[in-house]
């Protein structure tokens, strides 16, 4: 959706001036557009970055052009009927990883430095754009 945001606050109609195509991965997208099959593709930068390692040649051949301002993202989710004390054992594994070589490692793996906690006010910018999303540019449900 925030590469649709984009097009649509530069002046496209993303519904009558664009196909929209949803390929099933960032891989997949990117791959659309070096084989020409895609005008322009969208990914997010740790598996772009990825890709690149892994295909210099392919990455060599593209060029990015934008960039989509952030949101928050990444929240872990449970199920109502976990237990609250696995919840809590599970987030603090999470949110120390940081703080040791094992976990440092595990998190440079996934190219983040580390988690850290949120509560329902972090995601308020996330639930403000899927609003605004919703009502100029189309139905997201």
């Amino acid at each position: 959706m925030l590469p649709q945001w984009y097009l649509y606050s530069h002046g496209l109609n993303i519904l009558e001036d664009i196909e929209n195509r949803y390929v099933g991965s960032q891989e997949s997208s990117i791959m659309n557009v070096y084989l020409k099959q895609t005008l322009a593709g969208a990914t997010w930068p740790p598996p772009w970055r990825a890709f690149a390692k892994e295909r210099p040649e392919v990455a060599q051949a593209l060029e990015i052009k934008w960039q989509t301002q952030p949101l928050p993202n990444n929240g872990l989710v449970v199920r109502k009927d976990v237990p609250q004390a696995l919840v809590d054992a599970v987030g603090s594994l999470l949110f120390q990883l940081h703080t040791h070589e094992t976990g440092r490692q595990i998190l440079a793996a996934m190219e983040l430095s580390r988690f850290e906690a949120a509560n329902y006010a972090t995601y308020q910018p996330v639930r403000e754009f899927l609003k605004k999303f919703e009502q100029q540019v189309r139905p997201i449900r």
